[in-house]
Order: C-alpha cells, then structure tokens, then sequence
C-alpha cells in the first residue's frame, strides 16, 4: 500500500522513528534502507516494513506486512501482505500520528556541531 508523508517540521526517517519503526539495512541490495516495526515485541516477524522515495511535495512511502522471514537465501519471498484491513489500519495509525506534526512549527535551528560558547564561573556570576 502505498501514501504519501508531506513536508513535516521533521524528516521522514526520524518521523517513522517516532511512529516506532527501526531503521534496518539490507545487506543484499547494498545496503539499501529502509523501516520496520516489530508487531510481536522481542520478534522480528511478523512486522511492517517501510520503503521511502523522496518526491517533491514530500516523501512517497510504501508499506506491507512481512508474516515471516524468507524461505531461503537470495529469496524475497516472505509471506507478504500488501493491502487488507491490518495494512491499512496501519496506514491510519501512521496518518493519525502525521496530524500531530503537521500543524507544528519547525523547531528554532541551532548551528549543528558547534556549541555556543561556554561562560567561565566568573562570567556566570558577574556577567
């Protein structure tokens, strides 16, 4: 199933993090990213798994849910479901949490990697 995250105050990837996706690394389509997010806590499957694509009014993401691990090596088979009510109540859930960043304003930037300058104990008390 496929929707669309548009420009939010935060990024994409840090969005799915607070929706509680993990981002994962396929080490057999170099290390291609994506997110996923465990629906049996302390199990990998079965779980969501998230595809992000950049795009201009936004981000294109594209969900489904992974029953199990594939069969075997070099195999993509997995069991998957792409649509249905448990994906799109997924969807929904994603959405609701969306709502929340949408309607905030972007955090004040601070100069990343560089820390303002420290005031001695002196200055702190005269100063």
């Amino acid at each position: 199933m496929r929707f669309t995250i548009p420009q939010l105050a935060i990024s994409s990837p840090y969005f799915l993090r607070k929706c509680g996706y993990i981002e994962i690394q396929n080490p057999h389509k170099n290390l291609e990213i994506s997110y996923a997010r465990s629906l049996d806590p302390g199990r990998f499957y079965p779980r969501f798994h998230v595809y992000l694509e950049t795009a201009n009014d936004g981000t294109n993401a594209s969900i489904h849910l992974d029953m199990k691990k594939p069969s075997y090596e070099g195999s993509s088979a997995h069991s998957g479901e792409y649509d249905g009510p448990v994906v799109a109540e997924e969807v929904a859930r994603i959405k609701s949490v969306m709502a929340r960043f949408l309607h905030q304003e972007p955090s004040p930037q601070t100069r990343i990697g560089f820390a303002p300058p420290r005031k001695s104990w002196w200055q702190k008390l005269f100063g």
